[in-house]
């Protein structure tokens, strides 16, 4: 019986299972399996006459429609392949955690990652911890539903203030000293930019009116924010605006017969 075929770019692979794993010794029968399940899962993501996006967000109901709206657009797109993790095929590997060495491998190869949150639960928000702290934070773009901006370039009027402090009013683990610091700290924000508006007006909107948000946690609004300041955080409320801000993801245009 010949040996399984070993994909081009097995150092690179390997390398990605090891920092899934954190070191942690992979035994010769799941190194051979991994390698046999890249040659046959992988060479679509890292072919160089296109271009591969993973796409990232939660597999239930009724978010995976749009997670697969997202990867059909841009599938639509000269030279594009676009995938989710779940549509590969499983390795065997019983004794380590199949997901996390999935996850690294595709992100290490892949060209750009699309991230869609639309919840402050689920698997999809481990892998927006995931983007933040590794590399891959430098080839991924966010795109969370309904976050408010929260910078000084993206604040335009009091409407966009009072938004942002009604999500720092909702998030979640966050002590009440925290939410008056960083609301003050976005009124401060927003005077800097123009905007005439205090902070005793902002609580009294607030109170006035029940803005609906997203409860996304303290620390995913600061991950949202940190993709808002790189330029990658993609806000959007419709799905319509979804594939509106796909489109402005890096790499080969729709067809513009398919455009119109």
């Amino acid at each position: 019986m010949s040996a399984p075929s070993v994909p081009p770019n097995s150092g690179e692979i390997m390398k990605a299972v090891q920092q899934a794993l954190r070191g942690l010794d992979v035994g010769s029968t799941e190194a051979v399996r991994i390698l046999s399940w890249a040659n046959s899962e992988t060479p679509a993501i890292y072919d160089r006459d296109q271009t591969a996006y993973l796409v990232l967000g939660s597999y239930r109901d009724p978010y995976l429609r749009r997670v697969r709206a997202v990867s059909d657009r841009l599938n639509r797109r000269y030279g594009t392949y676009a995938f989710l993790i779940g549509d590969l095929s499983d390795i065997d590997l019983p004794r380590l955690p199949e997901f996390r060495v999935k996850f690294h491998i595709t992100a290490t190869l892949c060209d750009y990652v699309a991230a869609v949150f639309e919840q402050d639960a689920g698997g999809e928000i481990n892998e927006l911890g995931k983007l933040g702290e590794t590399e891959y934070f430098e080839k991924a773009y966010a795109f969370p539903r309904a976050y408010q901006w929260e910078t000084e370039d993206r604040l335009t009027d009091e409407r966009d203030v009072v938004a942002a402090a009604a999500q720092i009013k909702a998030a979640t683990d966050i002590d009440d000293e925290t939410k008056i610091a960083e609301l003050e700290a976005l009124v401060e924000r927003a005077n800097q930019t123009g905007i005439d508006i205090s902070v005793d007006a902002v609580r009294t909107t607030l109170k006035e009116h029940d803005i609906e948000v997203p409860s996304y946690s303290w620390v995913h609004l600061n991950d949202f924010r940190l993709f808002e300041l790189h330029g990658r955080c993609y806000p959007w409320t419709t799905e319509e605006e979804l594939l509106d801000a796909t489109d402005d993801l890096p790499g080969s245009p729709r067809p513009g017969w398919e455009q119109r």
